[in-house]
């Protein structure tokens, strides 16, 4: 028999039946298929993919039965939860739980019926349930530890507020008691709650209230005329004129203070006199440093006793250089170049030795006969060791730095 077409009123008739729920027992979990009548429900269970389905049933039945349980009770208890804490129908929640197409279906689970699912809920103290005519009522316990602990400590802080409350109020009517009894005393009778109330009555023979102002009489100053009425009426403005006071220190503040200066010139003379550890390392290559390359087989000694800037340094003894003169960028191991020395007066960096990564101030070369051979004074200019003369720097300690 020919297939229907995509259009026609009997696909337009399956698709509509196929987009709502149909009923339970025509649905296959384990192979998550939806029959929609009893033959078809039989025809599926002939076929190979439902058989083969079923071996896998029979190996582990329980390891299913058990999945299909706990995601069943989760999803009922995910709708139970957004319902609240009010109490509510069980046969509500479940229909709603199954108004997805693809929910888990209780023919797979370990419970037969709603009831025995509700029963279960009950005695695990994950809801709370009672029966009546109409049939089960559920009502959503919250078990999540994080949630009761928050709600716990909310509880808490509630009751401790509440006592403060008590207790200040406590204290108060204890002071408004003591401040009466005191009154009391102070009135001469113990116990006559109307001793201390007089009646407000005007003495007759008590004369009005008077004020007297004092009137001070102001002098006018004489007007003078002249230079010296001029250096006069500076001088006097001098004179008026106050100092602020200047605030008096405790003396735990002025002891405070000259803990804090002692502790800076501390400080400062321990890093004016530490020196770092003379660790000569292999590699020596740092950018923007001026080398010369040492290779004669390189280009046909083309590069030779060349001078070039460092612009990259890679994996520490490779460097990446443009040659000055004709701005060739070429990439060689360390090995096959040398530093340069500038002259006095010139930016340098040290390379190697105590003071390795500081920028120096070429100050002398020193060829002490003596030495087994030559060094160089430089002077730091800049970092923690600024302004400091270092002497004895071997020479392939320090190179020239680019402008």
């Amino acid at each position: 028999m020919p297939k229907h077409g995509f259009l026609t009123p009997k696909a337009i008739g399956n698709r509509i039946k196929a987009k709502g729920l149909q009923k339970l027992r025509w649905y296959c979990q384990m192979c998550n298929k939806q029959c929609r009548d009893e033959n078809g429900f039989k025809c599926h269970t002939m076929s190979e993919s439902h058989a083969r389905q079923m071996r896998l049933f029979r190996e582990n039945s329980g390891k299913y039965m058990g999945y299909y349980s706990d995601m069943f009770k989760k999803g009922f208890m995910e709708v139970l939860r957004r319902r609240g804490r009010n109490r509510v129908k069980a046969n509500t929640v479940y229909m709603e739980y199954i108004k997805d197409r693809h929910h888990i279906h209780m023919n797979s689970t370990q419970w037969e019926s709603l009831s025995s699912l509700v029963v279960y809920l009950s005695k695990a103290g994950l809801c709370e349930a009672d029966q009546t005519e109409k049939g089960w009522f559920v009502k959503w316990k919250d078990t999540d530890p994080d949630r009761m602990a928050r709600r716990n400590a909310a509880d808490r802080l509630d009751k401790m507020k509440m006592t403060a409350e008590a207790v200040a109020e406590k204290q108060i009517q204890e002071q408004v008691k003591r401040a009466y009894d005191l009154a009391q005393k102070e009135g001469g009778g113990e116990g006559n709650e109307d001793s201390g109330k007089k009646e407000l009555k005007r003495d007759e023979k008590r004369q009005d209230l008077q004020f007297g102002l004092a009137t001070k009489k102001i002098s006018t100053p004489a007007i003078k005329v002249g230079n010296k009425a001029l250096f006069d009426s500076a001088a006097s403005t001098k004179k008026r004129k106050k100092r602020p006071k200047e605030e008096k220190k405790s003396t735990l503040e002025m002891i405070m203070e000259e803990q804090e200066q002692e502790k800076k010139r501390k400080l400062e003379k321990a890093a004016a006199a530490a020196v770092p550890e003379n660790i000569k390392k292999e590699n020596w290559l740092f950018r923007e440093i001026i080398v010369k390359v040492l290779n004669k087989k390189l280009a046909g000694g083309k590069y030779y006793k060349k001078k070039a800037v460092v612009l990259k340094v890679r994996k520490k003894f490779e460097g990446e250089i443009k040659m000055l003169d004709s701005g060739d960028v070429l990439r060689i191991d360390q090995e096959y170049l040398e530093t340069v020395i500038p002259g006095v007066k010139r930016p340098v960096l040290i390379v190697n030795g105590s003071y390795r990564g500081f920028e120096a101030e070429m100050v002398s070369l020193d060829d002490d006969p003596k030495a087994d051979q030559p060094t160089v004074t430089v002077k730091i200019v800049a970092g923690q060791y600024k302004g400091k003369v270092v002497k004895g720097i071997d020479l392939e300690d320090v190179c020239k730095l680019s402008n």
